[in-house]
C-alpha cells in the first residue's frame, strides 16, 4: 500500500510525487526510482545504482541531488 503522506520534492523544492518507503512514484503515479537502504535505484531493467540516499535526500554521484523527502 502506498503512503502518499511522504511528499517528495525536487532540488528547488517543487513537489514531484511521493515515496511509500521502498518506491519513488510520479505525482501521476509512475514509478521511478528504488531505495534500498542507503542506496537509490532506477526501476528500468537492468536495474542500476543511480544515487546515494542519506538524511531524506537522494544525491547522485556528482553531488546533484536527484529527490528529497519531506
Amino acid at each position: 500500500m502506498k503512503n502518499e503522506n511522504t511528499q517528495a520534492y525536487d532540488a528547488h523544492g517543487r513537489h514531484i510525487g511521493y515515496f511509500d518507503g521502498e518506491y519513488l512514484y510520479t505525482t501521476d503515479g509512475r514509478l521511478t526510482h528504488r531505495v534500498d537502504g542507503d542506496e537509490v535505484y532506477s526501476v528500468q531493467i537492468p536495474n542500476e545504482y543511480v544515487a546515494k540516499f542519506e538524511n531524506g535526500v537522494a544525491r547522485d554521484f556528482g553531488g546533484s541531488v536527484l529527490f528529497q523527502l519531506n
